[in-house]
């Protein structure tokens, strides 16, 4: 923890030089300061594109410092749970931390993408209204975004100004809807795409496309709602067995020993907490399937 937090009050000090070097203005050649951990291997790259995208929804920014860091933290915490409870034991506990950690990650991330789709209707309705007075595709697109809730302007701001920079209107409106996994920046992207390809009207698009994702949104409310049984079945299948085995962990702890001293029981405890976390995936797909 001393570690993490001279790390943390190293990386801010060295963010208040680079903005006081941008402001004053540095001398000619003058680099700027070396990252920490910048000679180290980048472990950012090993990140899958998922794993990527998820952090990218949540607003969690993850430098490769950082990340080197928090990975360093980890191995120590894992290392000190082997010396004093066992290789498995120590390895539960990481997996099932990195799990728990998982799980708000995409909590975050679920519940920012949704604020940005119930934001979207407006945001598609001021760029259509700012084409039909005259505006160009990417005027309207930065300056519907200027009056956009802050949702919107965190996450267009970046294609806002890559399209400032010279990058297509298309490709960036792409791009955006790939990173977040959104159906109507998809929708949106195709339309621009197809009317930059082909001609037409783009307003009319847009008309269209939020008559659909307005119809689209009101047949999920009602499917959501026929649904609402399923997905409290599946909570409570899911926290169930976690329920029962903390109780009999608290009102019997010699039949808990049993599970962590013998090596049957050791073996039992990793069958349990797999099939807990493969269960735990499939009521999760299929809960996902009815709505």
């Amino acid at each position: 923890m001393a570690a993490l937090f001279m790390l943390r009050r190293a990386r801010r000090d060295m963010e208040v030089n680079l903005r006081l070097g941008d402001v004053v203005g540095r001398p000619h050649g003058a680099e700027a300061p070396a990252l920490l951990f910048g000679g180290w291997p980048d472990p950012t790259r090993l990140l899958p594109t998922v794993a990527s995208n998820r952090l990218y929804q949540a607003g969690i920014e993850l430098p490769a410092d950082r990340l080197t860091a928090i990975l360093i933290f980890v191995l120590c915490v894992w290392s000190s749970l082997v010396i004093l409870s066992g290789l498995i034991v120590a390895t539960v506990v990481v997996l099932s931390s990195l799990l728990v950690v998982a799980a708000i990650i995409d909590y975050r991330a679920r519940k920012r993408m949704n604020a940005l789709s119930d934001a979207m209707l407006g945001y598609f309705d001021r760029v259509r209204q700012l084409l039909v007075v005259g505006n160009s595709l990417s005027v309207a697109l930065a300056r519907a975004t200027q009056s956009s809730p802050p949702i919107v302007i965190e996450f267009f701001s970046p294609t806002i100004r890559r399209i400032a920079n010279g990058a297509g209107v298309a490709e960036s409106v792409n791009q955006l809807a790939d990173e977040t996994d959104l159906y109507e920046l998809r929708l949106f992207g195709t339309a621009i795409e197809t009317n930059l390809r082909f001609g037409g009207s783009l307003t009319s698009i847009l008309s269209n496309l939020i008559d659909n994702i307005r119809r689209r949104a009101a047949v999920m409310r009602e499917v959501r709602g026929s649904t609402s049984q399923i997905r409290a079945s599946a909570w409570v299948l899911g926290l169930l067995p976690m329920i029962v085995a903390s109780v009999v962990m608290v009102q019997s702890t010699d039949y808990m020993r049993w599970f962590i001293e013998e090596p049957a029981g050791r073996k039992l405890l990793i069958y349990c907490a797999l099939s807990q976390i493969f269960g735990a995936f499939m009521m999760r797909n299929v809960v996902r399937a009815n709505y």
